[in-house]
């Protein structure tokens, strides 16, 4: 097997959930995420460089599949990607939080968005795209300039939430891939919004009572 028959198998795995494979790689990312959420900032490097694959990775998917790329092609490319943008946010502090923080946001945004935007426009998935990323590029911009000033709480904040939002996303698309129904809330319910700031707020404050380097979160 070489590399790129690898990285197919591995990206595959996260793509094609069934009631077989699904399960345990939901699992596996709520464990990660929970661990990100409660002691991110010991790990903030790694969580920077994991945050920037997917948002490279996710870029990657879209911009080269709009030019044509397909098959081997797509997924290297997809890779290729994704592997810059690691790079530049483990190597290089505020275009890691940038970045990280720009991930976060679009991924999590747009079904708030469409719910918000719905009956409103006549193209909602262009006009959706457009509104989250220009709210995602502005939001990753002020993280990124308040890091400057306030490193550690951002980090804090930023890792608390990236892990308590990708806990409960994992949470709500683990459920429907277990081979039995479970009537759950929509994706955009605010159920699940209150879940992620709840875990969210508790990860701030289970790393700030933490003393990593002599003090608290501030």
């Amino acid at each position: 097997m070489d590399w790129h028959d690898a990285v197919r198998s591995f990206v595959e795995m996260f793509t094609t959930m069934d009631s077989k494979n699904g399960p345990i790689v939901y699992v596996i990312g709520i464990a990660a995420a929970l661990y990100c959420c409660l002691e991110g900032y010991g790990i903030y490097k790694m969580v920077l460089g994991a945050c920037g694959f997917l948002a490279g990775f996710k870029a990657g998917a879209l911009i080269f599949a709009g030019i044509g790329f397909s098959g081997e092609m797509l997924l290297a490319a997809e890779t290729f990607s994704g592997l810059i943008l690691m790079v530049l946010s483990y190597k290089i502090f505020l275009a890691g939080v940038f970045v990280t923080a720009f991930y976060i946001a679009s991924t999590n945004l747009p079904v708030y968005v469409e719910v918000f935007l719905k009956g409103k426009t006549k193209n909602p998935l262009l006009v959706t795209g457009i509104v989250v990323t220009v709210i995602s590029a502005v939001l990753a911009f002020i993280i990124a300039r308040f890091s400057v000033s306030m490193t550690r709480p951002v980090l804090v904040c930023l890792t608390a939430v990236a892990g308590g939002f990708a806990a409960i996303n994992n949470l709500v698309a683990l459920v429907p891939v277990f081979p039995y129904q479970v009537e759950l809330p929509e994706a955009s319910s605010v159920i699940w919004l209150f879940a992620k700031v709840f875990l969210s707020a508790a990860g701030v404050g289970v790393q700030g009572v933490k003393d990593h380097h002599g003090g608290g979160l501030l």
